[in-house]
């Protein structure tokens, strides 16, 4: 019976498969750890929420004045993210794409594009997801929209007590179309 159930859960989101998410009310990207514990209770009982968390989590790691905050983001948002992972070579790839290359991330907000240099507002940025179904061994797999690629591109989540948590995102730092000049 809950295979049954998990079954139609997973083919109702599916025949909602693409539909745009901006989260609620609370948009800006947190000005601190308290601001983002207040946006990870409303915002994580969804897998869709958190991926959105794990974006704005990577703005912030992008800009040196932020760097901090969105290092203790991504250590509390990713499960089991070591707390070196700058300096573990298992994450260098993610690290080098989200500090080196924003318009990566960037262009999963809707209304940009390579010919506008991935502009976006990173306090309003809203996702479209484009699949978002449960995976194997206790996962949810969400697929957001990105402007500089051909497909869609997947982000693993693990539930973690009524919240969830990103199991594992290459998807989305995985090289696009480099903005126009």
């Amino acid at each position: 019976m809950k295979k049954m159930a998990r079954f139609f859960t997973g083919l109702a989101l599916a025949a909602c498969a693409s539909f745009a998410f901006a989260g609620n009310a609370m948009a800006k990207l947190p000005a601190d750890m308290d601001e983002y514990k207040a946006k990870y209770e409303k915002e994580a009982k969804t897998p869709e929420g958190a991926a959105k968390l794990w974006l704005e989590a990577a703005f912030l790691y992008q800009d040196s004045n932020t760097r901090a905050l969105g290092r203790d983001i991504l250590i509390a948002l990713m499960k089991g993210l070591p707390s070196d992972f700058e300096r573990n070579a298992a994450h260098s790839t993610m690290v080098d794409r989200i500090k080196n290359q924003p318009h990566i991330m960037r262009s999963f907000c809707a209304g940009t594009s390579p010919e506008n240099g991935y502009k976006a507002d990173l306090n309003n940025c809203e996702l479209t997801v484009t699949r978002s179904v449960e995976g194997m061994d206790n996962t949810w797999n969400v697929w957001l929209k990105s402007s500089g690629a051909d497909s869609p591109r997947q982000i693993t989540l693990v539930k973690d007590g009524e919240h969830w948590k990103v199991f594992s995102a290459p998807g989305l730092y995985m090289g696009i179309r480099e903005p126009a000049k």
